[in-house]
């Protein structure tokens, strides 16, 4: 599954038209895009995407001359770990043969991207006229972390574990690599919220110098009581609080779980 950013209008007789969203007049002037539609590519027989992405002409003419004019492919993978009390019964039932195969499928095509991005990137070294050394190393680096989530994903297929590494190890090599990252459970808001606060100590961490384990404990219960994502909450329920109640906090791994007095019983 590959799908393609595009810019320009695509020619319809190409592409079989699945769904597309118009900005209404009166909405935010400020908005970028005015338009986005999403095809089938006929050739590849439906396999792969085509989404059309319209901008206001104002945004689109500041766009690079090379990215106005083709397509832009866009490698998709996606890691999978519940970590919630349905989870649990999944793994008491030896129910997780559909996640394990996701992670295991998308491992695969994340080392196949690797192979082409390490080869780029070593050509780029060489045309700049640099020595080398600094990139090999940086490269070496990025293999041992990706050899790093191979095991991890091997050792969590059939485990029937909740293995939270699955999680944190892909998000950080592909944010390593530049890859764009999305984050999300079913309602978006309480489990993503806990995810994407631990992904935020993990920058903090690795590029920032927050080496110290119980202050990096601290900044994320902080960024999970005082931050952004209780506003999502907000939209959703009408109230700063997660919806978590005491037996589902039971069944969060401890890294994944807000601070009390954040963590409400109301429902989704």
């Amino acid at each position: 599954f590959e799908p393609v950013i595009k810019t320009p209008p695509l020619p319809q007789q190409q592409y079989e038209h699945v769904h597309g969203y118009t900005k209404s007049t009166g909405q935010d002037n400020n908005c970028l895009i005015t338009h986005i539609g999403v095809a089938r590519c006929g050739a590849t027989n439906g396999r792969d995407l085509v989404i059309t992405l319209c901008l206001d002409p104002t945004f689109f003419n500041k766009l690079p001359p090379v990215i106005q004019s083709r397509h832009i492919p866009v490698r998709a993978v996606m890691f999978s770990q519940g970590i919630n009390e349905m989870q649990s019964i999944a793994n008491s039932m030896g129910s997780y043969g559909i996640q394990d195969d996701i992670n295991n499928q998308s491992i695969r095509h994340l080392e196949n991207y690797f192979i082409t991005y390490k080869a780029w990137h070593l050509s780029q070294s060489k045309r700049s006229g640099q020595d080398g050394m600094p990139t090999a190393s940086f490269v070496e680096g990025l293999e041992e972390n990706l050899k790093r989530l191979r095991r991890i994903v091997t050792d969590a297929t059939g485990s029937g574990k909740k293995s939270i590494e699955v999680l944190t190890e892909s998000a950080a090599f592909v944010r390593e690599i530049n890859g764009c990252r999305f984050t999300s459970c079913k309602s978006a808001k309480d489990r993503t919220g806990m995810s994407v606060t631990l992904e935020q100590t993990r920058i903090l961490t690795d590029h920032h110098s927050l080496d110290d384990e119980v202050t990096a404990e601290r900044s994320t219960m902080l960024m999970r009581l005082h931050g952004t994502r209780l506003e999502t909450c907000y939209k959703n329920i009408n109230k700063h609080q997660y919806a978590f109640n005491s037996f589902q906090l039971s069944m969060l791994p401890k890294e994944y779980r807000p601070p009390a007095a954040a963590a409400g019983k109301v429902a989704s």
